[in-house]
């Protein structure tokens, strides 16, 4: 089995050949694709074992920080009962849709899905370990 190194290079390669692909060469990119979503299911396979030997003290502090810098994301979020409340507010462009789109826009651009997927892994290492998972504050 390769080292992380390894598939790392392998997955900036295939990547790089995807992007070089000329627009119309279907065939050769759907194979690529392929072969850059079987080098992703292998590097997760190697942060499950990465993670399998952490401490229980070590995963509950990762989440602890996750959380915490998933609270902080969300708190830049507009608040859309407020917004539409307020003086001059427009139910045109910067309606309910509009601002859930920007919060989205928001959540993507720092991160906050990956983040809560890794807080994800994490309670799922610590519920396989019969760890209690404290409450999110």
């Amino acid at each position: 089995m390769p080292d992380t190194t390894d598939i790392t290079k392998r997955l900036a390669d295939v990547q790089r050949r995807i992007l070089d692909l000329p627009d119309d060469a279907f065939t050769q990119k759907h194979e690529l694709l392929q072969e850059r979503d079987r080098l992703r299911e292998e590097a997760t396979g190697f942060a499950d074992e990465l993670d399998s030997g952490r401490a229980d003290e070590d995963l509950l502090r990762e989440l602890a920080a996750l959380r915490g810098q998933a609270k902080m994301i969300e708190a830049q979020r507009i608040d859309l009962v407020v917004q539409a409340g307020s003086v001059g507010a427009s139910t045109g462009e910067m309606g309910n849709l509009g601002g859930v789109k920007i919060n989205k826009g928001i959540e993507d651009a720092m991160g906050l899905p990956k983040i809560r997927a890794r807080i994800g892994v994490i309670k799922g290492h610590l519920i396989d370990r019969g760890i209690e998972i404290p409450e999110a504050r």
